[in-house]
């Protein structure tokens, strides 16, 4: 009789484990890879709008403003998109840092870029304050953004190390990097 039971157990387990994951969001990850490239899609449509934004404000603050305010609604829908994801295999932590670097983003779409266009819009770009402000709003955000970055960055690596999944450059994290230089 032990083995009868045992039997339908092992197979109840062994058709649970081949599962793939469903968030509240409704997406089914059925790899650690499409897990990651959920995650990495959000974050690269995201930095193409901010692209987007930082070369209309070159000429157009008020297209860039308009796109800074659709930015942040994109934003808004991505966190809780992520929060949707179910954790994979148990863990949380690169989907935890994925939401925490687009909470910062929010924050700082929502205040030290809105504040810049003000800056630039008023054209107190031009006055030595001014330029104080803008430097002292740049310098600033850079270094915040250093810190969600690693986190983010370091939990890619660990969710990668621990699925079996090689990362590769991505280009368009190097064009962003070549632009604020």
């Amino acid at each position: 009789m032990k083995y009868v039971f045992f039997i339908p157990v092992c197979t109840f387990v062994l058709v649970a484990c081949d599962q793939t994951a469903k968030g509240k969001n409704g997406v089914v990850y059925k790899s650690a890879l499409q897990y990651n490239d959920y995650i990495i899609s959000r974050q690269s449509s995201l930095m193409k709008d901010l692209i987007d934004m930082e070369t209309v404000s070159q000429t157009d603050l008020d297209s860039a403003d308009k796109i800074l305010d659709k930015v942040v609604l994109e934003t808004d829908e991505i966190i809780a998109d992520l929060k949707g994801m179910p954790f994979y295999k148990s863990d949380s932590s690169f989907r935890n840092a994925a939401i925490n670097s687009f909470l910062f983003y929010k924050k700082i779409f929502n205040n030290e870029y809105k504040r810049i266009i003000d800056i630039r819009r008023n054209e107190d770009d031009k006055t030595e304050e001014g330029i104080t402000e803008l430097n002292d709003i740049i310098d600033q955000m850079r270094r915040e953004e250093e810190k969600f970055d690693k986190a983010f960055h370091n939990a890619q690596e660990t969710f990668a190390e621990k699925n079996h999944l090689r990362l590769m450059e991505n280009k368009l994290q190097k064009r962003i990097d070549q632009s604020v230089k």
